[in-house]
């Protein structure tokens, strides 16, 4: 066994080495970061060995076993015998071995070696954009985001100047923003707003929000008293004996704040009809129009800016926004941060009617303590029971966040569609605001004709070609559309990973995400065939190799050597490049058999045939092994 892996090792360390001297010789090099040339032809050296491993270990093991086993052998003059049990042994242990590296080869290694060949490809390109990336967050005063794109230009080019000066530069610039947030929070300890403030202010008990409006009232503080009434109004049920009290507290509050006030300039009398105006909008439901209002009244210059008032009533309309909408500079970075891209999924829904779904970049960020995704280009198309479109959206972002399912009313989950099992589901906020500017807002587009989907999207999720319903210029009219704001899909949150996987095509998942996708391949709109075919062509790639190396192992005994005196002879490695393109040719003809059969395994047996195909050629395994064991000198 020792002789035959020496030899093993010996044939693949020669074959690196013609490979090395093919690059080396042939190969252009593509633009490269400076200093780097060496490790690219290394690395294309070892993603050609990788690649070609497979036929590179079949013929070494022919030529192994061929120089191991001498030709005048007497002890296998018959078939069966004891002689050949041995060597079968020898030949069954060291395949598992082989079989074992080459799984791990075609799973893992052939990948890793292409990416990191691509990433040095895309390396100048993606310096230089990183560079500039990390320039200009700086310049918009984001240190520790412009940190981050620092660090990763520097993982790119660890001995670019470039890089390294202007990690230098932003480190000292996030030191110093570290300062400022230390100094920041020593002085503004004490005035600090806990949020949720609605949501705690909520918690108090009916008397005791009337005791608050009160001690305002007796203050004259008319906002804060008409805002704790109103709470209590709120809270109050159509029996609660406090109903009249808080009401009778929240219009006397409100009267109060209508009575003309006598000010010293005109300035003041602005503002506080200013701010009346935007406590009116707040208690009307319109906060998105109370946030402006008192964030124009908070930054501005004269001396009534700091009233508590305004602060106070400016948390909470922001704090309500930020149920209803994001703001639009939480996606100034799409460009730089995207992680997938081209995403595309479906959902049905209880009621039968069904969505499309399309994203053109998507993004991950970790944020209160959560994991909050972006998506650009948000495409939906919808389908009702029948299959016929009705209608579809396009919003150009939506935020993403993960809502646990006991925020919801058990009684719900059957029309949303929310499995009990599931920890939490994706809630899409489709409308976003500018921070500062008023009247800048994104929200959906409807449009009630043709999708405009790409082809292959709409055959993959099976869509119904609309051509031979309407015109294609047909409008189909549907009035009924439910405008929302937010969407909750019933799906749980962790398989978004999953679908990204899944839309860059099933031989780019890995293994683990190709099981665990595959229940579900079609509750997403994915052909299961295509998926559970790639899944029985990766399972049974160990049992190919084995069947093949145990027929290698076959041609080594049928044209061994006669008495050997020496491990490997140098004459040999002219033999190499004819004997490794042979068996590349063999073992692509064998592959291209055995992935039709699993065509047709699949084709036949559906989600079986994965057992089929196992059992199939567990019985080729053993064929080929009572062939090798039948064979005699």
């Amino acid at each position: 066994m020792k002789k035959t892996i020496i030899i093993l090792l010996i044939y693949a360390l020669l074959t690196y080495l013609i490979i090395m001297g093919c690059v080396n010789a042939f190969l252009d090099l593509p633009v490269l970061i400076k200093g780097t040339e060496k490790a690219y032809k290394m690395t294309a050296t070892t993603l050609g060995f990788l690649t070609l491993l497979p036929p590179i270990v079949m013929s070494g093991f022919s030529v192994a076993c061929a120089v191991t086993w001498k030709k005048s052998d007497s002890l296998s003059r018959k078939r069966f015998t004891q002689g050949m049990f041995d060597r079968f042994r020898m030949v069954f242990i060291i395949s598992i071995a082989l079989v074992f590296i080459l799984s791990l080869n075609e799973e893992i290694f052939v990948s890793s070696f292409k990416k990191k060949l691509q990433r040095m490809e895309k390396a100048p390109a993606e310096l230089s954009e990183t560079i500039e990336t990390t320039s200009k967050l700086l310049e918009q005063g984001h240190p520790y985001l412009a940190l981050q794109f620092a660090k990763r230009a520097v993982e790119i080019a660890p001995t670019s100047q470039d890089a390294l000066s202007m990690l230098k530069i932003v480190q000292d610039e996030v030191d110093l923003e570290h300062d400022r947030e230390i100094y920041k929070k020593i002085i503004d300890k004490e005035n600090r707003v806990v949020k949720p403030i609605h949501e705690r202010n909520a918690g108090y008990t009916i008397l005791q929000l009337l005791d608050m409006s009160r001690e305002a009232a007796e203050k004259k503080q008319w906002f804060n008293s008409h805002y704790w009434a109103q709470l209590a109004v709120d809270a109050c049920d159509g029996t609660n004996t406090n109903l009249s009290a808080a009401t009778e507290a929240a219009n006397y509050a409100w009267r109060q704040l209508q009575l003309p006030v006598e000010f010293d300039n005109s300035e003041e009398r602005e503002y506080y009809k200013t701010k009346r105006e935007g406590y009116r909008a707040f208690t009307s439901g319109d906060t998105l129009k109370a946030y402006y209002i008192f964030l124009g009244l908070a930054n501005s210059d004269i001396e009534n800016c700091k009233d508590p008032d305004v602060k106070r009533f400016f948390e909470l309309a922001k704090e309500d926004i930020e149920n209803k909408y994001f703001f639009l500079d939480e996606t100034e970075n799409m460009k730089e941060l995207a992680d997938s891209s081209n995403i595309y999924f479906s959902l049905d829904y209880p009621n039968g009617t069904s969505n499309v779904f399309y994203i053109s970049k998507a993004m991950d960020i970790k944020r209160d303590g959560g994991l909050v995704r972006y998506l650009e280009n948000l495409n939906v198309i919808h389908y009702d029971a029948n299959g016929d479109f009705r209608y579809s959206f396009n919003v150009p972002y939506a935020k993403v966040t993960a809502q646990p399912i006991s925020e919801f009313d058990s009684k719900f989950h059957a029309v949303l569609g929310i499995n009990k099992k599931w920890k939490s589901v994706p809630v899409i906020t489709l409308q976003a605001v500018d921070r500062i500017t008023e009247g800048i807002i994104s929200r959906p587009e409807y449009t009630f004709s043709r999708t405009g989907l790409p082809e292959e999207i709409i055959s993959e999720l099976k869509m119904r070609d609309l051509s031979g319903t309407h015109g294609a210029t047909d409008v189909v009219y549907f009035k009924s559309v439910p405008r929302s704001t937010t969407m909750i899909l019933p799906m749980p949150y962790s398989d978004f990973h999953l679908i990204n996987q899944a839309s860059s095509g099933a031989e780019n998942m890995t293994l683990l995400a190709l099981n665990r996708f595959l229940p579900d391949a079609v509750e997403y709109g994915f052909s299961k065939e295509v998926f559970t075919e790639n899944l029985v062509q990766r399972l049974t790639y160990p049992f190919i190799i084995f069947i093949m190396l145990i027929f290698c192992a076959c041609l080594g005994w049928s044209y061994r050597i006669d008495n050997p005196k020496q491990l490997f002879r140098f004459r040999w490695v002219l033999l190499i490049p004819v004997l490794g393109t042979l068996t590349l040719f063999i073992y692509s003809a064998v592959r291209y058999l055995f992935v039709m059969a699993n065509y047709v395994f699949v084709g036949l047996f559906g989600t079986t045939a994965i057992l089929v195909a196992v059992i199939s050629y567990i019985v080729i395994l053993f064929g080929v092994s009572l062939l090798f064991l039948s064979k005699k000198s």
